[in-house]
């Protein structure tokens, strides 16, 4: 064999090596970029109010201009308040016992088996939540995490699975726990407001 054959296999097993890296990480930055792009994009339909609920139609530029009213800010409906009407129009909130105890362990252990790798729950609760759910629905919290979770295969959990992971969150945020599950419908849970936890 030859001093130039010798060299040029080992030319191409360094080049074929050299790619398999770099292909690796490539597919790891793309990974990476794709779940950067997907998270800022649900925190600005959330955080700017663009998510809106089926059949809901789209503000005009005026009034989007008029709504500046920071959502800490808006009251919220708390049981056993004294503006029946108030209630009867907003709905369930969170504070209503939505979740069981037992989903939200069971959203606990799913969290830390699918979630954990790529975030901390502390993403999703105090100041955190607050700002970018307080004023919107359980309905668009579970399609945001529903659609865009988890990031290496969106959508791959079943509905039972999201709503416990949901019911983990509210649990972690001080919402109190009730005597039925988080439901799976989107109709149910567009119906329950998410506000302020009680102190």
């Amino acid at each position: 064999m030859s001093g130039s054959s010798v060299v040029s296999r080992a030319s191409i097993v360094g080049n074929a090596s050299i790619v398999r890296r770099s292909s690796r990480w490539i597919r790891s930055a793309t990974s990476l970029a794709r779940f950067a792009v997907a998270w800022v994009w649900a925190l600005a339909l959330t955080a700017c109010g663009s998510v809106q609920p089926p059949g809901a139609t789209a503000p005009s530029p005026g009034a989007a201009q008029a709504d500046v009213t920071p959502r800490a800010a808006q009251p919220e409906v708390t049981p056993g308040s004294s503006q029946p009407e108030a209630a009867n129009a907003a709905g369930r909130s969170v504070l209503d016992g939505v979740f069981t105890a037992r989903q939200a362990s069971r959203g606990d252990r799913r969290f830390q088996q699918v979630c954990a790798a790529c975030h901390s729950i502390s993403e999703f609760r105090g100041g955190r939540f607050r700002l970018v759910w307080v004023g919107r629905t359980v309905g668009e919290l579970f399609q945001t995490v529903s659609t865009l979770m988890p990031e290496d295969d969106p959508g791959s959990l079943s509905p039972e699975e999201y709503s416990a992971i949901i019911s983990y969150m509210l649990r972690e945020n001080g919402y109190p726990a009730g005597e039925q599950d988080l439901a799976t419908e989107a109709s149910t849970l567009q119906d329950i407001r998410i506000v302020v936890a009680a102190a």
